[in-house]
């Protein structure tokens, strides 16, 4: 999950010409979660990892508690940055259950960083160890290599017995590439 940590609300200087329209940003106690999630939703440096995740978590920086959710439908390019395309969970949503009004995941000092999410919206990792792994995860980190390795270790015995099965089976002449 996305962890985007808010300050309290600020004025944009007049002579700014914000991409996205904007004349303030960060946090506003007297609005509502989608006017807060309108204001700061762009304008993020974020790498290939924020791809592969389906929820950000807005936290205020004046009390470390998070403020909403948001289930990320895709991205804006805003410039050399990013917008958030989505929608903020409903309060009876198990995301948003389980996370507003909890703890920030960090303090980190930059305002964007990542935390796994292992509750409501996961699922289990595809090796069968039983555990839950965030969403768009088949596996934990490691657990394709271990469940492809004793999967061999079943049917082959091991890694070279896989190879000469397989070279067999395929008439291939041995070699990869």
């Amino acid at each position: 999950m996305i962890h985007i940590k808010l300050h309290d609300r600020r004025d944009l200087p007049k002579n700014y010409d914000d991409p996205m329209g904007r004349t303030w940003v960060g946090y506003d106690p007297r609005l509502s979660p989608q006017e807060l999630f309108a204001q700061n939703r762009g304008r993020w440096v974020l790498g290939s990892r924020a791809d592969r995740e389906d929820y950000v978590a807005f936290s205020y920086t004046g009390d470390h508690t998070i403020k909403f959710v948001v289930a990320i439908d895709g991205w804006e390019p805003v410039g050399e940055r990013k917008a958030i395309v989505g929608h903020v969970l409903d309060p009876d949503d198990p995301v948003a259950v389980e996370w507003v009004g909890a703890p920030a995941p960090d303090n980190h000092r930059n305002p964007t960083t990542y935390f796994e999410h292992t509750g409501p919206g996961t699922s289990i990792c595809a090796c069968g160890c039983g555990e839950p792994v965030p969403p768009k995860r088949a596996f934990l980190p490691g657990h394709d290599q271990k469940a492809i390795h004793a999967r061999i270790a079943q049917q082959w015995g091991d890694t070279l017995g896989f190879i000469k099965w397989f070279d067999a089976e395929y008439a291939t002449d041995g070699k990869t590439g």
